[in-house]
């Protein structure tokens, strides 16, 4: 591998897009001080990823980026290009070449690419390790620094060495095992802290999950109780509708018997009704046709005597019309035999007439020229026919093989398209199956960063809800650490009053000073300072004690004494002192102190509201033990009462009732805390003092927490914006691929149709073809059929114009001979024609006159007929006119007896009518009362089906089917209300606690199991990490030795002669163990290397690079005027040793020396041909070199 390129644009100086190629061997980089060209191996540095403004010799990262000149602007950002031959894969990519990248804005924005694609630092970082090149490696040397390699501490002249051994990576994994080990630790301990909790919580979650589990069970065990008597209570409903339906079936139908028979009834009623109406009028009637019988009677007498003599005259025309009928059938019997007879032979005469004609036009016919003419045209036209049916057969054969020939090739073409749409059928199928797949890729995809898009909110939100929690708790701090600055100054405040003893009278304070002084011995200090009061009894005590607060507590009388004294001889003022040994408490007797401890007003005795050491038990009983303490002025009025007066009596407020009954009160004018009040708030003030630290302790973790939180969240926020863009550009890249397939699934299905719609057209053109064979070949049969026919008729019309030829001759004799013949038979034809026309007009006359005289004879009979009907039919009307006026009478008499029973028979029906509509009245009422009960047992059945389907989510039949009939009812029903009183003492239950429980149960095995699955990476990661140790120890120890040769060789060569040597600070360390340098020069002691001129050290600094080089030759190495400090001699010594190591490494050198110059094989220069601007020169030395020979 080797550096190919570098491309700089607003790099420091190099305001300009610059390239630089670079070729194996040696590059020099020339120029004068300033122009710039130290910036390019800055450049190489800050492209591998230098995070060090200070290394590129600026004071931030900024300060890398063109600022401009006099001439130009600057810019807002610098890029950098490093472009690498990875031909022999030293780097472990698949690339040939490999190109890196990075830009940086003013903004402080930065960016990083690996091939054109954007990367991480680390992502460089990582592909860099072990392979000696780098920011931190030994490949480049910046200007100044070749020293370093010596000047620094030894445990910092690890790197090269590291980089060297290739431990590098080992260390870059041994840090990440170091941190996943302590994560994994704190895991354990988190893991520990939460099952600890969880455990705590299992115990009563799973004591209601348990309660859940019973409620359940019998909740479960009752709601199939009430289900089993929910169908039997459906059961006995149906069984009770069933049997009122029935009911009403039996009423109604007694309604209908009831109706049908009133009906009966009223039908009854109503026929006697008629009846009577009927004989009503009927009686009037029969009166009416007595009247009207008795005229008719005598009328009919007149009509009979003038039909009887109608009937006799009638009878006498008859007989004449008969006798001329028969007279003219017989004249009418002649006239009919002589037509049969002239018919007959008329017959004859025509039978013979026709043969004999048609005989005649037969031969008239065979002797007509026209009728052999019309067989020779006849011959011709078959002739010509025959030649056309040829001619249209020929046709229909070449129709019929044109058809064949295309109806192939169609087919041909066909069974082509049908490959071709099978072929296109399987494209779109698989252009459908990648669009499918390409959809389910996008929908997973957009899933996946719509997922990541809710983390990324989640984390927003939280990130604001922590900032916010932040921004909270910063605010209490300050407010806190406010209240704390507040009260540390009150409390120095109380601190300074107390130890200056401020308040207390000039010879008090005098004693207690010269008793902190150690001057005075057995003082306790003031009883103020010896007291602790609850502040609700502070007035009351200051008020009971008074100036005795300043009292001074002493040991005994000698040291109240002495402290006497010692106040006269400085005449420091008066103290009241206590002797501890000599004060004796005093008490209320016991009738006084029960009289008022029973009173409501009543607190305490003084003494009892002051806590103290026991040893001044004896002093605050002294002063208070006969001080009560009431709550108001009032109670102690009061309580003076009970005792007479004897007693100091203090309130709350501070009023006082002395003995004796006097009263002392008022206000205070002191505005702050009494001695009392001032130890009380000091101590409060102490003990705010402690909770505010730990509160304020306990707010800066917390803020310390969020802290570290938010910039968690941060980091997480640009994780997964990271993630959400590469799911951004993939779901592109998806939809363009996608768009891609839908087209071209698109244009594959139009083809397909295009090729299903030309299949169908080949598919319809195969068929016509099919036809026009099918009737080509009809055609032909048909042809061949008329053709045979032809034949056969032009071969008959042959054969008869033959034979007419020979009959000609015999028929012309015959044909005279046979016209005299016809025309005699036609004569006498005519003849009997005429007499048979005769005879029919004479019979035609006879038939009317014959029916002339039958329809009068017709008529005549059809008279005397009626009138001998009418005669008989008036004889007979006589006759019953005669009986029915007798009858008519009779009738009238029985139709008044029928009148009367009609009356009877009427009136019985009507009451039977009425009862019969009783019966139906009460039948109606019952089919009501039964539709009623129906009809709230179907209400009942309602809610009862409808509760099995609200309340238990199921219907009847499937509850039948499924849940078991009951024996004992009333048994089922007392468990059932046993099992609702069991639910009712388990109280309230939460039935989410089985789910939770189970949840908890769940999630303590699993993070028990976490726990294993922890250990188990700790074990493995310190095991990993000691194998590391191991490993990284092996290879730097061997690498080291091979160093220490080489420098060894090295050091001679460059010094000629000499020696040197590299030792370890800790052998036993070897992976932390500084590395000592030790050299001397030719000639020259042993001594310490800050001794060394400038290029005794640069020239040894340059020997250790050289020696690692060799143990680990490296692509390309950067050196930024390391040779500054050596003479010409060592320079060219310098050069020299590069030429022999430019076979294994590419060296680019910024120098100004000759002799390193003279050993490049490309020289560029630098120059700033613009104020503020550096350009470029390159010149191949080796291009020169002829030219300078020839010169």
């Amino acid at each position: 591998m080797f550096l190919k390129r570098l491309d700089i644009i607003g790099f420091k100086s190099f305001a300009d897009k610059t390239a630089i190629e670079f070729s194996p061997g040696i590059t020099a980089v020339v120029g004068p001080n300033g122009s710039g060209k130290s910036n390019i191996s800055d450049a190489i540095r800050w492209v591998l990823g230098e995070q060090s403004a200070r290394s590129l010799r600026g004071s931030k990262m900024e300060d890398v980026i063109f600022a401009g000149s006099e001439t130009r602007r600057s810019i807002n950002f610098c890029e950098v290009s490093l472009t690498l031959d990875n031909t022999d894969r030293y780097l472990p990519v698949v690339y040939d070449e490999v190109n890196i990248t990075r830009r940086v804005y003013r903004s402080g924005e930065s960016e990083y690419r690996l091939n054109k694609q954007a990367c991480r630092l680390k992502d460089i970082t990582e592909l860099f390790m072990d392979s000696g090149l780098g920011r931190e490696s030994y490949s480049i040397i910046g200007q100044g620094r070749i020293e370093e390699m010596l000047s620094t501490r030894p445990e910092d002249r690890r790197g090269p060495f590291e980089d060297a051994a290739g431990i590098v990576k080992f260390k870059f994994r041994k840090r990440e095992a170091t941190r996943r080990l302590e994560e994994t630790a704190n895991n354990i301990l988190r893991v520990d802290d939460i099952v600890s909790e969880l455990e705590r919580q299992a115990g009563p979650l799973e004591q209601q999950a348990e309660r859940a589990k019973t409620y359940k069970k019998l909740h479960g065990e009752l709601t199939s109780l009430d289900i089993s008597l929910l169908v039997h209570d459906i059961e006995q409903l149906k069984i009770r509708w069933k049997q009122t339906a029935e009911d009403i079936a039996e009423w109604k139908r007694r309604r209908e018997e009831a109706a049908k028979h009133l009906a009966e009834l009223e039908h009854s009623a109503s026929v006697s009704r008629q009846e009577l109406d009927f004989n009503l009028q009927a009686a009037e009637s029969l009166q009416q046709q007595l009247m009207a019988s008795v005229e008719l009677r005598q009328k009919n007498q007149g009509q009979l005597e003038l039909l009887t003599e109608r009937r006799k005259n009638s009878r006498q025309s008859l007989e004449e019309r008969r006798r001329q009928r028969a007279e003219l059938s017989s004249e009418l019997n002649e006239i009919e035999n002589q037509i049969k007879s002239e018919k007959r032979r008329l017959q004859e005469l025509t039978a013979s007439l026709e043969i004999k004609t048609a005989e005649l036009e037969l031969a008239a016919n065979e002797v007509n020229p026209d009728a052999r003419t019309a067989l020779e045209q006849e011959i011709n036209q078959l002739n010509a026919e025959l030649i056309e049916m040829h001619q249209e057969a020929a046709n229909a054969r070449n129709t019929m093989k044109q058809a064949e020939q295309s109806a192939g090739d169609e087919e041909r073409r066909r069974r082509r398209v049908v490959e071709d749409l099978q072929q296109r059928a399987q494209e779109t199928d698989t252009l459908h199956a990648k669009v499918e797949g390409l959809i389910r890729e996008q929908e997973e995809k957009s899933d996946e960063m719509n997922a990541l898009i809710g983390q990324w909110q989640a984390a927003k939100d939280r990130s604001e809800e922590v900032t916010g929690e932040e921004s909270e708790t910063a605010s209490k701090l300050g407010r806190l650490q406010s209240q704390l600055a507040a009260l540390r100054s009150r409390a120095e405040l109380l601190q300074d009053l107390e130890s200056g003893y401020d308040g207390y009278a000039f010879g008090v304070r005098s004693v207690l000073q010269a008793a902190d002084k150690g001057r005075l011995n057995g003082i306790h200090g003031s009883l103020a300072s010896l007291l602790r009061v609850e502040k609700r009894y502070e007035t009351a005590i200051e008020t009971a004690l008074g100036g005795a607060l300043q009292n001074i507590v002493v040991d005994d009388e000698e040291s109240a004494r002495v402290a006497i004294q010692m106040l006269k001889q400085r005449q420091a003022g008066r103290a009241t002192f206590m002797p501890l040994t000599v004060i004796k408490g005093r008490f209320l007797n016991n009738g006084d102190y029960n009289k008022v401890s029973h009173h409501q007003g009543f607190l305490d005795m003084g003494s009892g509201l002051v806590q103290t050491d026991s040893a001044y038990r004896s002093v605050i009983e002294h002063l208070l033990g006969n001080v009560i303490v009431a709550q108001t002025l009032q109670s102690a009025n009061e309580i003076a009462r009970l005792v007479n007066y004897r007693v100091r009596i203090v309130t709350l407020d501070g009023d006082v009732v002395n003995p004796g009954g006097t009263m002392s009160g008022g206000t205070h004018s002191r505005k702050g805390p009494g001695l009392l009040g001032r130890n009380r708030e000091r101590s409060q003030v102490e003990h705010e003092l402690e909770e505010g630290g730990k509160e304020r302790s306990e707010l800066e973790q917390k803020q310390q927490q969020l802290r570290n939180e938010l910039v968690q969240l941060k980091a997480r926020q640009r994780e997964l914006e990271e993630q959400i863009g590469t799911y951004r550009d993939a779901m592109g890249d998806i939809q363009i691929r996608l768009q891609e397939m839908k087209t071209r699934e698109h244009h594959s299905q139009e083809l397909y149709d295009a090729l299903v719609l030309e299949q169908q057209q080949m598919d319809e053109g195969q068929n016509v073809w099919r036809d026009k064979i099918e009737q080509a070949a009809v055609r032909l049969k048909s042809i061949e059929t008329e053709l045979e026919s032809i034949e056969q008729r032009l071969s008959e019309r042959r054969a008869q114009l033959e034979a007419r030829d020979k009959r000609l001759a015999a028929v012309q004799e015959n044909m005279t001979a046979m016209r005299v013949e016809v025309a005699t038979l036609t004569q006498e034809r005519d003849s009997v024609h005429q007499r048979i026309q005769d005879a029919f007009q004479r019979r035609r006359r006879l038939l009317e006159r014959s029916g002339e005289l039958k329809n009068e004879e017709s008529s005549l009979e059809v008279l005397l007929t009626e009138t001998e009907n009418e005669i008989v039919r008036l004889e007979e009307q006589s006759t019953e006119l005669s009986y029915g006026v007798g009858g008519i009478e009779d009738s009238i008499a029985q139709a008044k007896m029928q009148r009367k029973e009609a009356e009877e028979k009427l009136r019985t029906a009507d009451e039977r009518v009425r009862e019969q509509q009783q019966t139906v009245h009460t039948t109606e009422e019952q089919v009501h009362r039964a539709e009623v009960q129906a009809e709230r047992a179907d209400v009942e059945l309602g809610h009862a089906l409808q509760r099995m389907g609200d309340q238990f989510k199921m219907t009847y039949e499937w509850a039948k089917d499924n849940y078991p009939a009951l024996e004992n009812v009333e048994t089922v029903r007392s468990h059932a209300e046993g099992l609702r009183r069991n639910i009712n003492q388990l109280g309230e239950v939460q039935l989410g606690a089985i789910e939770e429980w189970d949840r908890l149960s769940e999630r303590l095995t699993f993070l028990r199991s976490e726990r294993s699955d922890l250990e188990t990476a700790r074990m493995q990661l310190t095991q990993l990490i000691g194998e590391m140790d191991e490993e990284m120890s092996q290879r730097f120890a061997a690498t080291f030795e091979q160093i220490r040769t080489e420098f060894q060789v090295a050091f001679r060569q460059l010094f000629s002669g000499g020696k040197a040597d590299l030792q370890l600070t800790d052998a036993d360390d070897l992976l932390n163990a500084g590395i000592e340098v030790i050299a001397q020069p030719p000639g020259k002691k042993l001594q310490n290397l800050n001794l060394m001129s400038g290029g005794e050290r640069a020239l040894t600094a340059m020997a250790l690079l050289f020696a690692i080089l060799k143990i680990k030759p490296v692509p390309f190495v950067v050196l930024d005027e390391v040779e500054a400090a050596l003479d010409e001699a060592n320079v060219g010594r310098f050069a020299q040793y590069l030429r022999s190591f430019s076979d294994d490494s590419q060296f680019i050198v910024v120098t100004h020396r000759r002799g390193t110059m003279e050993e490049a094989d490309v020289l560029y220069g630098v120059a700033m041909q613009e104020s503020g601007v550096s350009s470029l020169i390159a010149v191949k030395l080796s291009e020169l070199e002829p030219d300078t020979e020839t010169a």
